[in-house]
């Protein structure tokens, strides 16, 4: 039952379970992304460049890890805020388009 509820509340944060994708922009990157129906991974196009992203153990909120160029990518969400980290580099905020 956790996990029902766990994946509606991820679903609801970043609207997945619409099918739409959510835009976003973090610093100079344009990202596009699309969660997959199981909440496992996220598909993000960062700058024209596509990666998968796979859930990652998180204290709160949800984040997604992969690699894209030799570069660490982590797309970080709580509540309705985004935050992407590169390699160990300080976050990145983030806000709709």
């Amino acid at each position: 039952m956790k996990k029902v509820i766990l994946f509606g509340a991820i679903c609801a944060l970043v609207s997945a379970c619409t099918g739409n994708d959510s835009d976003i922009v973090c610093g100079g990157y344009n990202v596009s992304m699309n969660m997959s129906d199981d909440g496992e991974t996220l598909t993000a196009v960062i700058n024209g460049d596509e990666m998968t992203l796979n859930h990652a153990i998180s204290a709160s909120g949800a984040r997604y890890v992969g690699e894209l160029n030799d570069t660490i990518v982590t797309l970080w969400n709580q509540g309705t805020d985004w935050t992407m980290f590169l390699n160990d580099g300080a976050p990145i905020e983030c806000t709709s388009k």
